[in-house]
């Protein structure tokens, strides 16, 4: 293969770090030019800005409130560029991207890349509990009435540049200058002014990173160039994997009801890939217990730590240490209760959505002296004494030192499925799941059959993480032995750049096939696809 034909088809995600914003208008600049010649492949700046209005290509509704003179002495600087839309402001905090991509080669009309860019900020903001939307015929993304999100975009003979930005954290005061965008009267709003809650920058650009792959790059991420810093890379993700994240009504309906309760899911927190179809089905999996967990696995993107009482100064998150080495906590700290207001607020949730099956789960509380199990039971039973006619699905951390009063303590909620997941083979457990044990999930498995023996019992695996035939049949007789009657079979997907890399994608086939062997073993119940998660189509079960 020639290397121009290697050049149109990478693709490649900078960090420019903390510029001005005339340094990367001039790097933009640049790369358009490299792009059209076949020098350079597609590629996207990040970046975050030191305090900059811009004025766009709209001069009637580029307004700018105070004097120069009065921006310069607040060190403000001010540039008119020739992009899209009026007036906006940048600062430290706030996220920007500008995509330098040749539409044809995604084959994408103007409009419907502004939308994928839209898109991308509602899929990065969700993934930081924010739930924005697109309001008809205005650039950007809202949340309620609040501007978060803003669009403008300039093509040059096809090679698109300038771009987006969102706001995470940044001081928002410098949007008191100007009329953003030419709306008279808008709210400006944050990640943090919607949440309370701070994140690293780093963070905010490895998920974005993802995304924009997702979106934009067809065969992976390449190399980068040297000058510009580092990058994830990854291998090209096979055909069958790919999927966009929905919209639509009831896709907005959950969303807004998870976020007005303030309530935690699988969906986010692991990065789901799945999110949008169950979303938009009005189904979501309830993450309970916080959204920190205690254990170190490298395949989850869940934050690790201790939920921890102690006081610590405003933007350092509120966990202890986490040993990945050892698999355990780094130091010990008075552990943060459950949340007592949790129950309720699910049940409110419960009847929002109509729901008559609903999944819980939890991250891993070993600080719990039950592991959470209490918790669980009050969710369950406060949910079913409000609404009549639900089932339930659990899905448990393995309770590491108390199997037993845990599986007493859910018996008082009984019935529901029990699941945990063993989630790989024996073999790669020291790697996938340090702080797990194997022996330990199955024992689990075995009590709670023969603590529940009229309940279902439920396991689940992944695939693609370098595990051989061998293994994968002997997981399964495994579960098997341990009494566990379904049985989930999904590849393994990335879900950030510190999990563990995917080691190769099963093709759909394959699927099929252990579908095949596991009713063979005697699973009354198998669900096994490239996307198949431990609580992907639950409702759809029966109970048993």
């Amino acid at each position: 293969m020639r290397t121009e034909n290697l050049i149109e088809k990478s693709f490649a995600v900078c960090d420019c770090g903390l510029t001005d914003f005339q340094e990367t208008l001039r790097e933009q600049q640049q790369l358009v030019e490299q792009r059209r010649n076949g020098q350079v492949g597609d590629t996207v700046l990040l970046a975050e800005h030191r305090p900059v209005i811009t004025l766009g290509a709209r001069r009637l509704i580029n307004e700018v409130l105070i004097s120069p003179e009065a921006l310069a002495e607040q060190d403000i600087a001010v540039a008119q560029i020739r992009r899209g839309g009026g007036a906006t402001a940048h600062s430290p905090g706030q996220i920007v991207f500008y995509p330098i991509l040749e539409l044809r080669g995604i084959n994408l009309s103007v409009g419907q890349y502004i939308r994928e860019l839209e898109a991308i900020g509602i899929e990065l903001l969700e993934q930081l509990g924010v739930y924005s939307e697109r309001r008809e015929g205005l650039r950007g993304l809202w949340v309620g009435g609040k501007k978060i999100g803003f669009v403008g975009v300039r093509v040059s003979r096809g090679i698109t540049y300038h771009g987006m930005s969102i706001n995470i954290q940044n001081d928002l005061a410098i949007f008191d200058y100007i009329v953003p965008c030419g709306l008279e009267g808008v709210t400006i709003t944050s990640v943090l002014a919607e949440t309370g809650q701070e994140h690293s920058m780093a963070e905010v650009k490895q998920r974005l990173s993802g995304l924009l792959g997702e979106h934009f790059a067809n065969e992976g991420f390449v190399e980068n160039r040297p000058e510009m810093g580092k990058m994830r890379t990854a291998g090209k993700l096979a055909p069958w994997l790919r999927r966009r994240l929905p919209a639509g009504g009831d896709y907005e309906q959950t969303a807004n009801i998870l976020s007005s309760l303030g309530l935690e899911t699988i969906c986010v927190s692991a990065n789901c890939p799945n999110r949008g179809q169950c979303w938009s089905r009005g189904t979501a999996t309830v993450l309970i217990l916080g959204n920190i967990c205690t254990r170190g696995c490298r395949f989850c993107s869940v934050p690790k730590g201790r939920p921890s009482m102690v006081q610590v100064p405003k933007g350092q998150a509120n966990v202890a240490p986490f040993d990945c080495a050892q698999g355990k906590l780094a130091t010990a700290k008075q552990s943060l209760p459950p949340d007592v207001s949790e129950p309720e607020r699910i049940a409110e949730m419960v009847k929002q959505m109509g729901l008559k099956y609903l999944v819980i789960t939890s991250v891993t509380r070993d600080d719990l002296p039950d592991g959470g199990a209490s918790h669980f039971r009050d969710c369950i039973n406060k949910v079913r004494s409000e609404v009549a006619n639900i089932d339930f699905e659990i899905l448990t951390p393995d309770f590491n030192g108390c199997q037993e009063r845990a599986l007493k303590i859910l018996g008082e909620a009984g019935p529901f499925v029990f699941g945990h997941n063993i989630e790989t083979v024996s073999e790669l457990y020291p790697t996938v799941r340090p702080g797990g044990d194997y022996q330990r999930s199955l024992r689990l498995l075995k009590l709670a059959g023969q603590s529940y023996p009229d309940m279902p019992i439920k396991s689940s695996i992944m695939l693609g993480l370098g595990e051989a035939d061998k293994q994968v049949k002997g997981v399964l007789e495994d579960l098997r032995r341990a009494g566990c009657s379904r049985i989930v079979i999904g590849q393994y997907l990335r879900p950030s750049k510190d999990a563990l890399p995917v080691v190769n994608y099963v093709e759909p086939a394959r699927f099929d096939y252990w579908k095949q062997e596991a009713k063979l073993l005697g699973f009354s119940w198998v669900l096994a696809s490239p996307f198949a998660r431990s609580s992907f189509l639950a409702e759809e079960e029966q109970m048993s």
